[in-house]
């Protein structure tokens, strides 16, 4: 994969838990099948979400990972992967998992880092709910066959070859991931794919990006010209083309869908009708007033996109054909975040443009901050386009360069996209009439260059891509405000491009960074050929304007151009040199303008430039050593900023880089690993890999770093039992500041030897250092599953960076738990697993684990350390296998903030009924019932356990309504809702209903209705003071009772945690041997809503169903039903 430079990168890493009580219809735990989850509410971070939201996605590893509360997360290594260990990094807001076989590919290029972003993975909807992942895989020019028969011989699907790029769109079936990655990676340790593959992608997805604008750019004067665009062919690669619309009727003489019938031919979104009335609508729905650009122009649809975004793959295939149809110009109002490596739509740009004369006309994003241009905008050949508004005033939302990696000057032009008015689809909007609708973005800009391209087109008939994109640059009508980094050469001008003669190449210059200090810096000089297409010479006065970074005219003698005037000969070219010196006195920073050309005192030619003069930086060499002492590659290392924790990576050939740093203050993390072993032992392989950190790292000269991997100590932690091994381990490191946080941890398994280590002896303020791991028995295949024992251990240590770490454990500083694991589903292929995370509150509440299936029932003895006052959160997750042998989460029950004491025994039973409504243990201020102001929070876990976790399910059908005074105010189909209210006081009523079938047997319905009352309470959450009924019969590890005898079900009424306490008025319980179908009053001996129902199961019956309802002083009340809370035996 080629880079335009050395990479960087920087940025926030949030550490809040954002929650919200949205919607929860296919959102789940680990692993879920599609369908609704009734539980607890998804969360808005695709990583951070309560337990009962957790989401898994596998990597191309076939590893697959699981996030869930407060940044808690688990690991189950793919098939044959047990031992091998992975890297962690939280950085930027996301969170990366690179297993150490495949790092030396990640620092190659070869491999594309969005495979190993988990964040971008949920991000783009590619967790475990969809069963493939969708790859890209190169192989050079012409070797799309050879991806194909790759993919085909492990079983992928081979979706479309991708000519532009040697490339193969395929779908690889999740559950044969790891055998897929051990057919193209070339072993541990290597940095080489098999197969003759020169990269693998993931095929992510982009995202989409008049009245007043098509004057504004001046396309009536061209009209009046006789230049509309009349014989040129423009593709619009986008969600579709509503073809029936008036303005569009007759305008589209081809289309394609690529979408591989996520949907059909429509445009169900409305952005690519709109962007194509933008190009070529002819105005007919509004007698000629909203005419697009060009509407004499031909367009081509290209359906690129569906609701959800634009497959890569999609956009390469679409680009290909539009290409190959013809089209002078193909409009991309679409994007993406950008990397320094040359992804597959950014060559496809060049290759296509250089083959086929095509300009890709490109958004250039709308992120509004500097240095955010987005692919593929930021290629070479692309047109990338900003946004203006009506007077020419730059959008909030226009991505700013420079752009990544390199500087590079962009975006190239702005044209009109704020408040948009061009045609509505009525596939997309088909309640609205108007036939109009009012759009903002790029993505509105970037038509307007197409069609102006596409008048272009239409004067200049052989001109070729670069040639229309330098006149439109040379002819644009810069805004004097705004630096090249936000405008490019200015706004399009269609007026101004038809009358163009001559044209600069390069459209706009670039000088580079001079390094600081400036007083030897050497000049620096590029050349520009101007080419005039017109009959006659024509004479350039040439001359600056650039303004510096205090937006102040840059310093005489700072650049100078040589000749300053230049003769431009009729049909021919001529060569001027642009020169900067920047060590004339002048503020540090960059530079920005144009290189204007005039006749007559008037501009005709304007070419942008920019050079940075570099602020204070030193270099900065890291040197990187094994545990041998020698230099090596096997390294993943960023420098952070101390402030906000600005990311630099530091990648090396030979295992020593250098870079430039601002003169500041830095902290350091790396992972250093040793050479793999050749052949490891498939159970416990031998790998060592080092986690270092240095804080405080002063950058005020030129400064050399060592990580020097024999700097850090063994982690080596021994637990009472000798058949026990360590079956997993976590070390991490993390650094908080005020406004950021970021970490790496070390993940490793049996056989890994793992260190850890300080480097330098600065003050350590804000880092935490944590050692947390599972011990268990092995079987002779390497398994822990069926281990009667568990030991879990951490330890956490705030302002430290570890050396070292070292723990003989004894039996009488742990709490013991007896641990039962109750069945509860009735697939023959089924199991559990179980995640524990020591945490301490306000302290280390993030944390790894390991999923360890195990068949239920089961009964395992638990060991638990309590140093510092730690406290667990606990998960259980029950899972059936798929068709495709892939575990399936289909309930799940969670324990939070537990606290045990050393040196006690203590006894748990888990998944175990009657599985019912809870409001126990909340997670966020709003669980479960609350209000907010005029706002209701619900969302009310319907699964709870008999031991009152709460707990989820996969169900077939939920439902959530709520009343004020008898009126209903809303229902939904889910579980978990945000309702506006009055603020007066009212009664409400809450009625919550769930339903499943197979696998399960119990509880197969379960209702829950609420009656309170409640007003306005001011901004601060409060617990509305609910309560539910807990049933906990003593029932069998598979949830039955005897029949044909008498049965004793404690049970008690509980209130919501943070409510006031329920003062029970009256309980009442019924029974049902029939599933609801009659109902009998049962015997209940209580006080104070606690005390137990008293039943005789009759002979012959199967289930058992349950109704209780209870009712306060104060009037609230809950009446719950369960069908078939238990089985009978």
């Amino acid at each position: 994969m080629a880079t335009r430079s050395a990479r960087w990168g920087g940025g926030l890493v949030t550490a809040a838990l954002l929650v919200s009580l949205g919607g929860l219809a296919g959102a789940g735990p680990a692993g879920a099948a599609p369908g609704t989850v009734a539980g607890t509410a998804a969360a808005a971070d695709p990583t951070r979400s309560p337990a009962g939201a957790t989401r898994s996605v596998t990597l191309v590893t076939g590893d697959r990972i699981t996030v869930g509360a407060n940044g808690q997360a688990l690991v189950r290594p793919g098939p044959g992967r047990a031992g091998v260990p992975m890297q962690v990094l939280r950085r930027d807001g996301h969170l990366h998992v690179v297993p150490a076989d495949a790092a030396p590919l990640l620092r190659s290029g070869r491999v594309d880092a969005r495979l190993f972003d988990v964040t971008t993975l949920l991000e783009f909807g590619y967790d475990d709910r969809r069963g493939d992942l969708p790859l890209i895989l190169t192989a050079g020019a012409g070797g799309a066959a050879r991806g194909s028969a790759l993919a085909r011989a492990r079983g992928a699907e081979v979706v479309r070859e991708l000519p532009a790029v040697g490339g193969t769109a395929i779908r690889a079936a999740k559950p044969r991931l790891a055998d897929l990655w051990r057919s193209i990676a070339d072993g541990a340790g290597s940095a080489g794919l098999r197969g003759g593959l020169t990269g693998v992608w993931l095929d992510g997805l982009r995202k989409p990006t008049l009245e007043h604008s098509v004057p504004q750019i001046g396309a009536p004067a061209a009209w009046q010209d006789g230049y509309d665009g009349t014989g040129v062919t423009v593709a619009v690669l986008d969600t579709g083309i509503d073809a029936d619309h008036p303005d569009l009727a007759g305008q589209v003489v081809g289309r394609a869908n690529f979408t591989e019938g996520n949907e059909d031919d429509r445009d169900l979104v409305g952005h690519g009708t709109h962007v194509a009335a933008t190009i070529a609508g002819t105005g007919a729905a509004s007698g000629g007033r909203n005419r697009g650009v060009a509407p004499g122009a031909r367009l081509l649809d290209g359906k690129v996109c569906f609701v959800r975004g634009c497959a890569e793959s999609w956009i390469l295939a679409g680009m290909q054909w539009a290409a190959e149809q013809g089209a002078a110009v193909v409009n991309m109002s679409l994007g993406g975040p950008d990397t320094p490596a040359v992804d597959p739509i950014e060559a496809a740009v060049e290759s296509l443009t250089d083959r086929y004369g095509t300009l890709f006309v490109i958004s250039a994003g709308n992120s509004g901050e500097d240095g955010t241009i987005s692919s593929p905008a930021s290629a070479d050949a692309a047109l990338a386009v900003g946004a203006v508004d009506r007077d020419d005033t730059l959008a909030d939302f226009s991505s700013r360069g420079p752009r990544v990696g390199d500087a590079g000057l962009k975006p190239d032009l702005t044209a009109p996209g704020v408040g948009i008015v061009a045609a509505r689809s009525s596939d997309a909007f088909p309640d609205e009439s108007d036939p109009y609708v009012a759009a903002s973005g790029t993505s509105m800009a970037a038509p307007h260059v197409t069609g102006a391209a596409a008048i272009l087109a239409q004067r200049q008939p052989g001109w070729r891509g670069p040639a229309l994109k330098a006149a439109l640059m040379a002819s644009a009508v810069p805004n004097p405000e705004l630096s090249v980094f936000a405008q490019g050469a200015g706004r399009v001008d269609v007026a101004r491009a038809v009358a163009q003669t001559v044209a600069a190449d390069p459209p706009s210059v670039s000088l580079g960074r001079q390094y600081w200090p400036h007083h030897d810096d050497a000049p620096v000089s590029r050349t520009i050929t101007y080419a005039n297409s017109g009959a006659t010479a024509v004479t350039l006065d040439l001359s600056f304007a650039v303004t510096g970074p205090a937006g102040t005219p840059a310093p005489a003698g700072m650049f100078t151009v040589s000749p300053a005037t230049v003769t431009v000969p009729a049909g021919g070219t001529a060569e001027v040199t642009v020169t900067a010196d920047t060590r004339v006195s002048a503020p540090d920073g960059y530079y920005t303008g144009r290189l204007v050309g005039s006749v007559d005192g008037a501009a005709v030619v304007g070419t942008p430039l920019a050079i940075d003069r570099e602020v204070e930086s030193y270099d900065v060499t890291v040197r990187h050593l094994d545990r041998t002492g020698a230099p090596t590659v096997e390294h993943r290392t960023v420098l952070f900023t101390d402030d906000n924790l600005g990311a630099y990576d530091v990648f090396s050939d030979d295992g020593t880089a250098t870079l430039r740093l601002p003169k500041g203050r830095y902290a350091l993390l790396s992972f250093v690993a040793e050479a793999p072993p050749e052949d490891p032992d498939p159970i416990r392989p031998a790998y060592q890999t080092s986690l270092l950190a240095q804080p405080a790292i002063e950058v005020t000269a030129p400064t050399t770093l060592t990580v020097d991997a024999r700097e850090a100590g063994e982690v080596s932690v021994t637990v009472p039992r000798p058949d026990a091994e360590m079956v997993f381990a976590e070390v991490s490191v993390t650094v908080e500041r005020p406004e950021a946080s970021a970490g790496f941890s070390l993940l490793g398994g049996p056989g890994n030897r793992l260190y850890v280590g300080r480097l330098g002896d600065r003050p350590t303020d804000g880092f935490l250092s944590r050692v947390a791991g599972i011990w268990a028995k092995l079987d002779a295949e390497g398994s822990p599953s069926d281990s009667p024992f568990r030991y879990h251990l951490t330890w956490a240590q705030p302002g430290t960076i570890l050396t070292g770490f070292t723990r003989a454990v004894r039996e009488a500083e742990l709490a013991t738990v007896r641990s039962r694991y109750a069945r509860h589903v009735t697939d023959a292929d089924s199991g559990a697993w179980t995640s524990e995370f020591g945490i301490l509150p306000g302290i280390s509440e993030e944390g790894w684990s390991l999923l360890i299936p195990f068949t239920t029932p089961l009964a395992r003895t638990e060991y638990f350390n309590t140093d510092d006052g730690l406290r667990w959160d606990r998960y259980f997750e029950e899972w059936v296998r798929d068709g495709e042998g892939w575990e399936q989460t289909v309930a799940f029950q969670q324990a939070t903030g537990v606290t045990y004491r050393r040196g006690t025994v203590t006894r748990e039973q888990w998944n175990q009924g009657v599985f019912g409504p809870t409001l126990a243990e909340p997670i966020s201020p709003e669980d479960w019932v609350s209000r907010v102001g005029n706002q209701l929070y619900v969302a009310p876990p319907m699964f709870g356990d008999g031991a009152g976790r709460p707990g989820g399910s996969l169900a077939e059908s939920v439902s959530l309504a709520l009343y004020r005074n008898g009126t209903k105010i809303g229902e939904i189909d889910q579980l978990g809702e945000i309702f506006d209210v009055p603020a007066e006081t009212a009664d409400y009523r809450i009625e919550a209903t769930a339903t499943r079938g197979a696998p399960f047997t119990v509880s197969t319905r379960v209702e829950a209705v609420w009656s309170f009352r409640s007003g306005y309470v001011g901004d601060d959450p409060v617990r509305l003071p609910l309560a539910t009924v807990r049933f906990s019969p003593p029932l069998d590890q598979e949830n039955a009772a005897p029949a044909g005898r008498l049965f004793a079900i404690p049970v008690a009424v509980l209130g919501q945690p943070g409510s006031a306490a329920p003062r029970i008025r009256s309980l009442a319980v019924e029974v049902s041997y029939d599933d609801g179908r009659t109902w009998r009053r049962a015997t209940v001996v209580a006080v104070g809503g606690t005390g137990v129902v008293l039943l005789r199961h009759p002979k012959g019956a199967d289930f058992v169903s349950l109704r209780a309802t209870a009712t306060d002083r104060a009037g609230t009340s809950v009446r719950q039903t369960v069908i078939r809370a238990y089985a009978l035996r």
